[in-house]
């Protein structure tokens, strides 16, 4: 069996930590979120067809062509017009029932499986923003209709999450696809195509689903997966690798990655991840906070519930706030976000600089200094 994964857009409702890395690449706790997507299909595919596009080339190198047994083809997308058509770029290699999935979503084992044994179907849930996705209506075990982000829809409306199941011969129905509104070429406008010839079953989530569709949506993630010890068992994480430094203070999962330098009096308050090559200064306070690789963070700073990008320097004194997200309304591409997420800080792009003793605002997002 193969599986199709779409990771080639330009993910800019994840920027600024994506303005230099593609989004498939952000670490989540210890490792990019593509490898925990490709972890969840060991056992299930023999093939991956990742189809790729902006900065295809840190995707390809990181992984390969091979990961934990499952093969890897990459196809590119040249021009990002549409999740249908990046499934079209890669129809030419698909030769058995495949999965198709989005590439920036965390799916669980066990509904992935679900959904290829079943055959033609739509991982679906019910959600609370159904405005924002892709509502499916169901008639006995049906689907018989899908309407991408509909204007109205009632609170908890069964939705596809972007996980399907489709047999190498409905893949010609992508064929003179129409353009949508938005003037792409989508998947939903494919599937009114495929229930109206053949049964496609809802499959709805058994285990858990977790989009990523904003940059802090980082922290969001790891804190799902910390709620329970089952989820980070099922992801194969280690709650905590801190045993060697009794010299801080940490309360809750915490991860450090190698080459972490860390002097005494730092505390750090879990769920919080230190990736590779960060330096900490002697009295520095994280908490709830993803550090990416090689950041420096300056004596006596507090960062709080923020996302620091790849060599990102904060100053010595510097705090980092933070508010309830209910209380933040941040602009994402010209649109008004509150998030939802308990506590919300800073997201710094890679490189970013703070300033010594400078105190930035909750809700803040630095863009990447390169």
């Amino acid at each position: 069996m193969q599986a199709v994964i779409l990771a080639a857009g330009r993910s800019t409702r994840t920027y600024p930590l994506t303005s230099t890395r593609p989004k498939p690449l952000l670490p989540i706790w210890d490792r990019p979120l593509l490898e925990h997507q490709l972890a969840q299909l060991v056992g299930i595919v023999d093939e991956a067809l990742l189809v790729v596009g902006y900065r295809k080339e840190q995707i390809e190198a990181y992984f390969g062509g091979e990961h934990r047994g499952i093969r890897l083809r990459y196809v590119e997308q040249h021009n990002q017009r549409g999740t249908a058509d990046a499934v079209a770029a890669a129809q030419p290699f698909v030769h058995a029932r495949v999965l198709v999935l989005n590439g920036d979503d965390f799916y669980h084992h066990d509904d992935l499986q679900a959904l290829a044994e079943g055959g033609r179907g739509l991982l679906v849930t019910q959600a609370p923003d159904p405005h924002n996705r892709a509502v499916v209506r169901i008639k006995g075990e049906l689907i018989t209709d899908i309407v991408e982000k509909p204007a109205q829809a009632p609170p908890n409306s069964w939705c596809s999450v972007g996980g399907y199941c489709f047999e190498a011969s409905d893949l010609a129905l992508l064929e003179d696809l129409p353009l949508s509104p938005r003037g792409e070429l989508e998947l939903p406008d494919f599937i009114l195509r495929l229930v109206e010839t053949t049964a496609v079953r809802p499959q709805p989530i058994g285990q858990w689903w977790l989009p990523l569709t904003y940059a802090w949506d980082v922290l969001t993630a790891i804190q799902h997966i910390w709620a329970t010890s089952e989820r980070a068992s099922d992801l194969g994480l280690d709650p905590t690798n801190t045993a060697a430094l009794d010299s801080i203070d940490v309360d809750g999962p915490v991860w450090i990655g190698n080459n972490v330098s860390i002097a005494e009096g730092v505390r750090l308050v879990g769920p919080t991840t230190v990736a590779a090559g960060t330096t900490i200064e002697t009295g520095a306070t994280l908490e709830r906070t993803a550090v990416f690789e090689g950041a420096q963070i300056g004596r006596d700073a507090r960062v709080l519930d923020s996302v620091l990008g790849g060599r990102v320097r904060i100053g010595s004194g510097a705090t980092l706030e933070s508010r309830p997200g209910s209380e933040l309304a941040i602009d994402v591409k010209g649109k008004t976000v509150t998030p939802e997420l308990a506590r919300l800080g800073t997201i710094a792009g890679d490189g970013a600089v703070v300033d010594e003793n400078a105190t930035i605002a909750a809700g803040t997002l630095i863009p990447s200094a390169g």
